[in-house]
């Protein structure tokens, strides 16, 4: 290809890549996967926000981007997104291609309150603060398929009268041995009146696997002793293992 036909098509691709950063942000609804949608909409498609976002008909807060137009040329697209949820927030640097079914997530960081989770991943009633803290993740088919970083829940308290104050937890996330399409995570207390420790297993199949020990803490209440008593009698270091399976 001559010099003057390689530049005609490189102004031609960089007028296209122009006339796509400028659409409205309101063309995104024509694109959005079933069971999302969004309102409030403002700004282009790579520089917006969202008044309102809501998943499957459970409102998720406010959002916004700002996206780099250039990976088009590649037919690929990354964005920088903050979710802005009652009580928290969470951004992400996220991408992918426009033929696949994956997305890519880097310096994903944030915090969200417990509560936003109710439903989906905890029973209601419960409370804390969930810190998020994961330099890379890779996810297929609405689940992670690998991912490295932590999450740490602080101010943990159960339901019911008095809520009992639990304490801070950790779960540090990575791979499973190569291969075996398991996301694996090490769980334990940070303190407080409830000690754990345990691993969790997510597999792509949507199957889970959590096993550990719990154990009383100082300072542990009567509310802490009778939640623990569901699992049954303590081993002779007086701990009380448990095991919980599932499919999400």
């Amino acid at each position: 290809m001559s010099r003057r036909r390689l530049l005609v098509t490189a102004g031609i691709a960089a007028f296209l890549v122009f006339l796509v950063a400028l659409m409205p942000a309101a063309v995104l609804t024509r694109w959005l996967p079933p069971g999302v949608a969004v309102a409030g909409l403002d700004g282009t498609i790579w520089s917006g926000r969202a008044s309102s976002v809501s998943l499957q008909g459970r409102a998720v807060g406010a959002a916004s981007w700002s996206c780099r137009p250039w990976p088009l040329l590649a037919m690929k697209w990354s964005c920088h997104v903050m979710l802005k949820p009652s009580g928290g927030q969470v951004s992400a640097w996220l991408s992918g291609n426009f033929h696949a079914d994956e997305i890519e997530a880097r310096d994903l960081a944030g915090n969200l309150p417990i509560t936003f989770f109710e439903g989906i991943a905890t029973p209601r009633g419960w409370t804390g603060q969930l810190d998020v803290d994961v330099a890379a993740a890779r996810i297929a088919g609405g689940l992670p398929q690998s991912a490295e970083g932590k999450l740490l829940v602080r101010g943990l308290t159960a339901p019911g009268p008095g809520g009992a104050l639990l304490g801070d937890f950790e779960l540090t996330i990575g791979e499973g041995a190569v291969g075996t399409g398991t996301l694996t995570g090490r769980l334990s207390d940070l303190g407080g009146p409830l000690r754990v420790r345990g691993t969790i297993e997510l597999k792509r199949d949507r199957s889970y696997f959590v096993s550990g020990e719990a154990a009383p803490g100082p300072g542990a209440g009567p509310a802490i002793f009778d939640t623990l008593g569901f699992l049954g009698p303590p081993d002779n270091s007086g701990r009380r293992p448990f095991t919980v399976e599932g499919t999400l």
